[in-house]
């Protein structure tokens, strides 16, 4: 029962991360650790969002110059993979190998929104041929974990293990620099390639089989890396007749991951019932991007937070019968209610889920669907004067996954 009930529980809450501070995907579980003997599994889940907002036009030239624009649906869609081995080394001895994608960002505005504009694209005044890439931001980490489970006497067990990360990241911010520069400028964009780094996990479990009890603590180390990168921008230049010159520059820049730490527990409360939650807290002010070209024009940085994000959920489960278990759970992150990135412009949700599990000879096969109410936000938009406001927004997922024994 216990570990029917369980699965269905992972599926219910598995996309609750989709949100949370923005950017945490995965969350970074340990729970295949918990499936008895050897196992392999699959999970695919799929999130649809929809993010909006709007802010004044105040850009002199700009034929929506003085109205309030409409940014559309900055947020794209996104799948969320996973995939586990987990092996019983010995009666005491666990390992497990988990690939997943801990976090990501793909937004994109529509090219009227005000800071969307590269302001030398407005032809005339100025003579043609500048960059007209919108706003937009897209960061992906993969990332494959080797874990070992030791258990000790009592129910207790250490858990250890090493991570390898890849990232990669491409920006656009066509107003950057605008009316700041001695020479009107605009139309910056960053590419980096792709850098692989590492990081460990460390934790400890206790369990009681009798009445389906399980805590489980861990933490996952923050992870450096240093991007090598080419930024470029647009500038006005007189030789002697006015033109568009673009001009690029390699460098490098170092981001963090942040660390984080996460609480998972269970218990049985009733014959077939079983109580779940968990409790996340991310580091996120250790997340600072500052390519030193952007740092230039703006004398900002390209992505920064303000304070770290705690994240929680509560679920119930229930065995209708030998084959099928359900359960239900709801998810809350609270608002830090400071402005926050125009690459990022929520702040906070509450969720509620469902899922279910049908269990088989030697597999079971799980679904669940989520829906997100993403909290309302005000972003930096372009600056203190004229902030953007983001509110009615919200979120679908939907996962899939299939967990089948070895042994």
């Amino acid at each position: 029962m216990k570990k029917a009930l369980l699965q269905a529980c992972v599926l219910s809450v598995g996309a609750t991360g989709a949100y949370a501070g923005g950017l945490d995907r995965s969350g970074q579980g340990v729970n295949i650790l918990f499936e008895e003997g050897s196992v392999a599994q699959f999970r695919l889940g799929y999130t649809s969002p929809d993010v909006s907002g709007s802010m004044i036009d105040q850009i002199p030239g700009s034929s929506t110059f003085g109205e309030r624009v409409d940014s559309g649906n900055i947020a794209n869609d996104f799948f969320t993979p996973h995939l586990a081995y987990k092996a019983a080394l010995t009666d005491n001895l666990d390992f497990a190998l988990v690939y997943d994608q801990p976090f990501g960002a793909d937004v994109e505005y529509s090219s009227d929104y005000p800071i969307s504009q590269n302001v030398l694209g407005f032809s005339p005044p100025f003579p043609p041929g500048a960059n007209q890439d919108v706003l937009r931001a897209k960061a992906d980490t993969d990332a494959v974990t080797a874990l070992l489970r030791y258990k000790f006497e009592g129910g207790w067990s250490a858990i250890g293990g090493v991570r390898a990360q890849r990232l990669k990241a491409s920006v656009s911010v066509p107003l950057a620099g605008a009316g700041l520069q001695p020479i009107p400028s605009g139309g910056y964009r960053v590419e980096t390639d792709a850098e692989i780094d590492f990081g460990y996990v460390v934790g400890v479990a206790w369990e009681r089989p009798d009445i389906a009890a399980r805590v489980s603590l861990t933490y996952n180390s923050k992870i450096t890396h240093d991007l090598s990168q080419t930024e470029a921008n647009d500038s006005l230049a007189f030789t002697p007749f006015p033109e568009i010159a673009r001009t690029s520059a390699d460098s490098t820049s170092e981001v963090v991951t942040p660390q984080s730490v996460n609480l998972d527990f269970q218990t049985g409360v009733a014959p077939k019932t079983l109580l779940f939650g968990s409790v996340r807290w991310v580091d996120w002010p250790q997340t600072v991007y500052a390519p030193p070209v952007y740092t230039g024009l703006t004398g900002i940085n390209l992505v920064d937070y303000e304070e770290a994000t705690w994240t929680y959920s509560l679920g119930l489960g229930y065995q209708f019968s030998e084959e099928f278990s359900g359960a239900v759970t709801v998810g809350y992150e609270s608002s830090q209610g400071n402005p926050v990135s125009n690459l990022g412009p929520t702040d906070g949700f509450w969720s509620i889920g469902v899922g279910g599990t049908y269990s088989l000879e030697r597999a079971k096969i799980s679904g669940g669907v989520q829906y997100t109410d993403i909290g309302d936000a005000t972003a930096n938009g372009a600056g203190p004067d004229n902030r953007a406001t983001f509110s009615g927004n919200s979120a679908w997922s939907v996962g899939f996954q299939i967990t089948y024994s070895l042994s």
